[in-house]
């Protein structure tokens, strides 16, 4: 059934008001008259800073006269759509251009509150994608024939390991799903608290990445409720009760905790995004080039090609942005093949899959990595439901914490999940 409009914001309402005590905040505030003639591009906190000093440095406001203001967006999904649902339905927008995740591009899109940017997309901008960012955009980035967002980073699931761990050991690093089953008899020292592997399972999002990430290499989508996604939690499943791989602790841990244990020397190997990188390098007493290597993800069933899945934020037009003409102007000023390599100056925030950002970005840092990734041919794009993309995961991750923290079967998971997805 189709998410329409009053539906969706009321379902965001109730989703935020039973979620967060800060909804009435935004409530009472995001109907305000904007006085200000400077366009609003909202961010989230972390790259605001890179943000100022682009636009400054760059010379928008000198070359076209539009003053830029940075302000910050709120941080969770449902805090950003109760904003966006109350704003829109005043008639308005508390942004006139947009940062936003894939959870947020879903849900904005199918309830019809962002801009085409077609007209707003040259040829040599589209000419400027690799093909596995044309893959993702349309995927992710296009509803019913129309572009309503333009990606802006190309994040994938990353595979690290302790080199010297394997070395000191003298065997290979994994390849495939059997070869990390094996690897809980290697490093697994419970006494000690050291896991072959970890990951953050806590619900909220985190959960779902990592369901997401096994169902790909299963050869599927979890919001389908396949045999794939059958395959993969029971691999999960696997991985901690059977062969002491994972701690099954993972379910109840986030991501900054996943990343304490493992520059705690207590993680031989695991999948991480790509800020893994920077925190690990700020640990400089404990950190060296062997302790942080990236290597090929190990392949699941479905083949090398389905190993891991790229992922990304990117900038869109509200409908009913204050500013929208000097909006698309921001737009078209970010987005150009002369400037998108110049972001990446800035912060890796703006590292992607474009032509010119990949020339320009040579073989240091994080990018030897993305290279690397694609060279291999082994990117995909992340699974996603095709109209209520929250709900689905908030529902897929309740009925997995279950299963994997042994409340349920594998069988009554499956059913479960399959009834709820047809739900939606």
């Amino acid at each position: 059934m189709a998410c329409t409009r009053r539906k969706f914001m009321k379902s965001t309402a109730q989703a935020t008001f039973a979620g967060t005590a800060s909804a009435g905040f935004f409530l009472s505030g995001c109907n305000k008259k904007d006085s200000s003639n400077k366009v609003k591009l909202g961010v989230s906190g972390f790259s605001a800073d890179a943000y100022r000093k682009l636009i400054d440095e760059l010379g928008f406001t000198d070359k076209t006269g539009i003053e830029v203001e940075v302000v910050l967006r709120p941080k969770t999904t449902n805090e950003l759509l109760m904003q966006m649902a109350s704003s829109i339905q005043a008639g308005t927008s508390p942004y006139d251009i947009l940062d936003f995740e894939d959870s947020i591009a879903m849900s904005l899109s199918r309830a019809g509150w962002l801009a085409p940017l077609d007209d707003l997309i040259s040829q040599d901008v589209w000419d400027d994608f690799t093909p596995a960012l044309m893959k993702m955009t349309k995927d992710w980035d296009q509803y019913k024939g129309q572009t309503f967002r333009i990606h802006h980073n190309f994040e994938l699931c990353y595979w690290w390991y302790r080199k010297d761990w394997f070395d000191s050991k003298g065997i290979a690093v994994p390849k495939t799903w059997d070869d990390v089953s094996a690897m809980g008899k290697v490093f697994t020292d419970k006494a000690a608290g050291i896991w072959a592997s970890e990951e953050g399972l806590i619900k909220n999002c985190n959960l779902s990445v990592y369901l997401e990430w096994i169902t790909r290499q299963a050869g599927g989508n979890p919001y389908q409720a396949g045999p794939e996604l059958q395959a993969a939690l029971r691999y999960i499943h696997d991985l901690m009760f059977k062969h002491d791989v994972m701690n099954p602790s993972c379910i109840q841990k986030n991501y900054d905790q996943q990343n304490n244990d493992y520059i705690a020397d207590r993680v031989a190997f695991m999948r991480q995004w790509p800020f893994f990188y920077d925190v690990t390098r700020q640990h400089k007493k404990w950190f060296n080039e062997d302790k942080v290597v990236c290597g090929l993800p190990p392949v699941g069933p479905a083949g090398a090609a389905s190993s891991t899945y790229a992922c990304g934020w990117g900038w869109g037009i509200p409908k009913t942005a204050p500013r929208y003409d000097q909006a698309c102007e921001l737009l078209k000023f970010l987005i150009s093949v002369e400037n998108s390599p110049k972001l990446l100056k800035y912060s890796n925030w703006f590292l992607n899959a474009r032509h010119s950002v990949l020339n320009a970005a040579g073989e240091d840092g994080l990018v030897k990595y993305l290279k690397m990734y694609l060279d291999a041919g082994i990117v995909t794009t992340r699974p996603f439901h095709s109209r209520r993309y929250t709900e689905a995961v908030s529902k897929i991750e309740n009925i997995a914490s279950a299963y994997l923290t042994n409340q349920i079967t594998l069988a009554d998971a499956m059913k479960s999940t399959r009834k709820k997805m047809d739900l939606l």
